[in-house]
């Protein structure tokens, strides 16, 4: 993977040139002026994964968070970030992180549900409003974050039914 940046005296060609006036007008993401592929970066978010399944949360994070810096447009890198804090406990930084997923993409399952269960946590009712959306991003389960989504929300129905059933005063 041969980089654009590459600065070894003398003048800068017109193109790179051109990529770091678009970077900082915002028009490019760093991944871009650097020309990263979209299979270079599925395959550091892959052994970003597998870092944060195997428990290595802190090798994790510094690669989603390399991801993000690159490009923050990147749903999927934002969401797997937010996992990465909610695992370590940066329950406030996983909120924003789903957010800016969300921003990009309002039907991110991952980002829906984990943010959903953490407002749930929180006493804020969005979280119900997030769990139906993953379910409904994902209707049939195809991901584990939409098949966790459903779980979630089946919990849910069921401790509201013994509520209703055990509580007389909920009846009325």
């Amino acid at each position: 993977m041969g980089r654009v940046i590459k600065y070894e005296g003398g003048a800068m060609d017109t193109a790179t040139a051109e990529k770091l006036k678009a970077f900082v007008r915002g028009d490019l993401t760093w991944s871009e002026v650097e020309g990263m592929t979209f299979e270079e970066a599925k395959a550091i978010a892959q052994v970003g994964c597998d870092l944060a399944a195997a428990g290595r949360y802190e090798e994790a994070r510094i690669l989603f968070e390399g991801l993000v810096e690159g490009n923050p447009k990147d749903s999927a890198s934002r969401a797997a970030l937010g996992t990465v804090y909610q695992k370590l406990g940066r329950l406030e930084d996983a909120v924003t992180e789903y957010c800016a997923a969300l921003e990009r993409d309002p039907s991110n399952p991952v980002a829906l549900v984990n943010r959903g269960e953490l407002y749930l946590r929180q006493g804020n009712r969005q979280g119900f409003t997030d769990l139906a959306n993953a379910v409904e991003a994902d209707p049939k389960g195809e991901t584990s974050a939409g098949r966790r989504a459903k779980a979630l929300v089946r919990a849910i129905a069921l401790a509201a039914a013994e509520k209703l059933q055990v509580d007389p005063r909920a009846k009325a």
